[in-house]
């Protein structure tokens, strides 16, 4: 088969949840046989960086990396109100990648398209008489309006989450199949739509089991939290675990070092601040805790089900942990309150509890996301699509 994959960002490096989503996924579709080329945006790298970047992706696909300028905050604007559409959306649309989809089908010729995220829906408009899946990593229309909760400004956060909705509608209903990453995204997209179109159906990542762990880091314990500067649910997290969690927890752990990579630089007591990692493993290190206190989000947490692989004890909150089948104690451990957090963090000083959540998540990746699996149900899906277009 002959995929064409249109995303919002390069895969590699797999830096963050949202590449490393696509990164496995394609890794798995190469090593099942099929053929696979790629159209997306290229980053802010140097020349050196973008050959190595190309280097990488050409081990699974044929890339096509577009240098484009996203939309300042005035034409994203602009175009969101001539369009009709939500301003995330707007920003993201080119008319150059629109382009440069429309030429890599026709040297390319897939069977079909796979679009990665909302955003670069748009630039598949020109392809036709060629089955098209969407992938929603997340329901962005949630996530607006949970900002919008938590914001002081909610009003211009509450219409763009009214604007994603109806761009998330018109592109189920646009679409051969929409796929999501819980079974909750699925149900949340599906409300209100109309029984006559196209479900969003769910369809877990892919993970593999095991993955090797980074040099090891100080402290006692070790503590990493991968924050991020462009994306204020993350910021929000960071924020309040320094603010709230953290000094509790020195006064349980008077030795733990947290280790914070990406995001803004910070001066506290016992926080070193490390560049986001170009290699995800390096903000993995050997015998450290991972903690995941999202308090805003959807989809699913690619940087759990990483730590699982790696195998890292996890401290999550119940947002952070929504979406996947685990459970308090068994896999990791959830924590909501600043109190509860420090507490769940003090626990793993227990290695027989390190011990037991380890070779759980190990078993829980090997159950609901091994990547041969998974890789298998796409294609499926692909292959349903297929037939239904060629159908009468």
């Amino acid at each position: 088969m002959r995929i064409l994959i249109v995303a919002t960002k390069s895969p590699w490096p797999p830096c963050d949840g949202g590449r490393l989503v696509l990164w496995w996924t394609m890794q798995g579709l190469a090593a099942a046989g099929h053929q696979l080329a790629l159209v997306a945006p290229r980053g802010n790298d140097d020349e050196t960086s973008h050959a190595a970047t190309l280097e990488s992706l050409a081990t699974v696909c044929a890339p096509e990396l577009i240098a484009v300028r996203r939309r300042g905050f005035i034409s994203g604007l602009l175009t969101a109100w001539k369009t009709r559409r939500s301003f995330s959306v707007a920003r993201h649309t080119h008319p150059v990648l629109r382009a440069a989809t429309r030429a890599m089908q026709a040297k390319f010729q897939p069977d079909v398209v796979h679009v990665e995220q909302l955003q670069a829906l748009a630039h598949t408009a020109d392809l036709h008489d060629i089955p098209v899946i969407l992938r929603m990593q997340n329901v962005e229309s949630s996530l607006w309006r949970q900002m919008a909760r938590a914001r002081w400004f909610a009003l211009p956060l509450r219409i763009e989450a009214q604007r994603v909705a109806r761009d998330e509608q018109r592109a189920l209903r646009a679409v051969d199949r929409m796929l999501t990453l819980s079974a909750r995204d699925a149900e949340a997209l599906n409300r209100g739509n109309d029984v006559a179109h196209p479900q969003a159906r769910s369809l877990a990542p892919a993970c593999p089991a095991r993955l090797p762990t980074g040099a090891a880091l100080a402290g006692t314990p070790a503590i990493t939290l991968v924050a991020s500067s462009g994306w204020w649910p993350n910021q929000e997290a960071t924020q309040w675990f320094l603010a709230s969690v953290w000094p509790l927890l020195l006064q349980q752990c008077p030795g733990a070092l947290l280790h914070v990579f990406g995001g803004s630089s910070l001066q506290r007591t016992g926080v070193h601040c490390h560049r986001a990692p170009v290699d995800a493993i390096d903000a993995f290190p050997e015998g450290a805790i991972v903690v995941v206190p999202l308090r805003i989000g959807s989809g699913i947490r690619m940087r759990i089900l990483e730590a699982f692989a790696r195998g890292l004890p996890v401290v999550a909150s119940s947002v952070a942990a929504a979406g996947l089948d685990v459970h308090h104690g068994r896999e990791l451990l959830i924590a909501d309150d600043a109190a509860d957090f420090a507490a769940a963090i003090a626990q793993l000083r227990d290695s027989g509890l390190r011990t037991r959540l380890v070779a759980a998540g190990h078993d829980y990746l090997q159950r609901a996301h091994d990547p041969a699996v998974q890789s298998a149900a796409l294609l499926e899906t692909f292959r349903d699509c297929i037939t239904a277009r060629a159908s009468p």
